[in-house]
């Protein structure tokens, strides 16, 4: 996990991203402010989004990765990875969906972050469903992350895609 941190003059909102490592299945939303509360709050709900189990979660030594958000791990027995000061690519999957992110998303709407934060979110979680579900990755062998995770793991939290078409 990490936090994307963009200034237009006096005003700051912030983008909390969210990677699986081996899938590259990504989640993010854009916040108005940053602490750990709002870190928390997201990754409980991403938790339920997310395809697969979540054992253990990489992050910088931001304020944002402290207090209820480290409890928040703790309570659900997931381990909590620091990564060691300016040093990101002991999390570079995550540094480089950012960089994904601003390059592909981002620099086209940046100016509506700014002035229509729930707009800018639905269009992000238009993007991401393509990110995850219809770009192929090279890293994937050009699959996308949800065929990937289809193909590969066999506890996925995506029950609905479990059909057995060869039975019916």
């Amino acid at each position: 996990m990490d936090a994307i941190e963009l200034r237009m003059g006096d005003l700051r909102r912030y983008i909390i991203t969210m990677i699986d490592e081996h899938s590259d299945y990504a989640l993010a939303l854009a916040v108005p402010s940053l602490n750990s509360d709002i870190t928390s709050h997201f990754f409980s709900k991403a938790t339920k989004l997310f395809p697969v189990a979540i054992r253990q979660v990489v992050t910088d030594n931001g304020k944002e990765f402290l207090g209820n958000f480290d409890k928040t791990l703790q309570e659900a027995s997931i381990k909590h990875i620091w990564t060691y000061p300016y040093t990101p690519k002991m999390n570079a999957t995550c540094e480089r969906f950012n960089r994904t992110l601003r390059e592909q998303f981002i620099e086209f709407n940046e100016l509506l972050l700014f002035e229509d934060l729930n707009l800018f979110n639905q269009r992000m979680a238009e993007y991401l469903v393509l990110y995850n579900s219809k770009r192929p990755h090279k890293s994937l062998e050009l699959m996308t992350p949800v065929d990937y995770i289809l193909r590969e793991s066999k506890n996925c939290n995506m029950w609905w895609t479990h059909t057995d078409i060869q039975s019916q």
